[in-house]
């Protein structure tokens, strides 16, 4: 199969059969395969091709940080999925079956390029304390400033108490008044992210609270 001319950018790529061989003898039927240096997406394949011959359910994630990462790894992923009709192996011409999920990196998101340049909006400081406490990406339109409310994650209904400005963050905690005021549970307990909390455990579990606290590198800034 001609993926995107792979000949040129692989000189020797991984046997498929070789991979295979691996996989029979040192994974189970329902193993994760890890490839770190995915390259053509040879180990992608030689996982679909050994489920489809003894009915296993290995998933494999490739990593590949090359820029054909999705015009080849993917590519012939996709291909031997959903069937390549000039393969000479007629199983590959049906295609193999399975799925797969291609995700790319954004740009590096930690504390100190969210800090570079100053407090950031509440927007801003909500997507990364939303993602970095719950594993999960913010649906912007659930948020509700004025109640310091950022949204729902699966497991979470997530609060933030925060303004770009230290001032405020110095004498705005998570404390009992806040507590008292917050809407009636949905069944979830509540994420209440804040610069820090006067409130004891036990209330906490009263009111089913977890604290998560803002990045310390806030308090670099002062006051103008």
């Amino acid at each position: 199969i001609d993926f995107a001319d792979s000949e040129s950018v692989f000189i020797t790529p991984k046997p498929s059969r070789l991979v295979r061989r691996i996989l029979e003898v040192a994974s189970d039927e329902d193993s994760i395969i890890l490839d770190s240096f995915a390259g053509s997406g040879t180990t992608g394949h030689a996982v679909l091709a050994q489920n489809a011959e003894d009915g296993g359910n290995r998933r494999f994630i490739l990593v590949e940080q090359e820029d054909y990462a999705d015009t080849l790894t993917a590519e012939r992923i996709r291909r031997v999925i959903q069937g390549a009709p000039q393969a000479k192996d007629k199983a590959l011409q049906a295609g193999l079956g399975g799925s797969f999920t291609f995700c790319t990196l954004g740009p590096n998101f930690d504390d100190e390029t969210l800090l570079k340049g100053g407090l950031p909006s509440y927007q801003e400081m909500g997507r990364f304390v939303f993602f970095t406490s719950t594993g999960e990406k913010l649906d912007e339109s659930q948020i509700d400033e004025p109640r310091c409310y950022l949204g729902e994650s699966s497991r979470y209904s997530v609060y933030l108490i925060y303004q770009p400005d230290i001032e405020y963050l110095k004498r705005t905690p998570l404390n009992l008044d806040f507590a008292i005021h917050l809407p009636p549970a949905n069944g979830k307990p509540r994420l209440v992210i804040a610069s820090h909390k006067y409130l004891d455990e036990d209330r906490m579990a009263e009111y089913r609270i977890e604290f998560c606290q803002l990045p310390w590198g806030i308090y670099r800034y002062r006051a103008a």
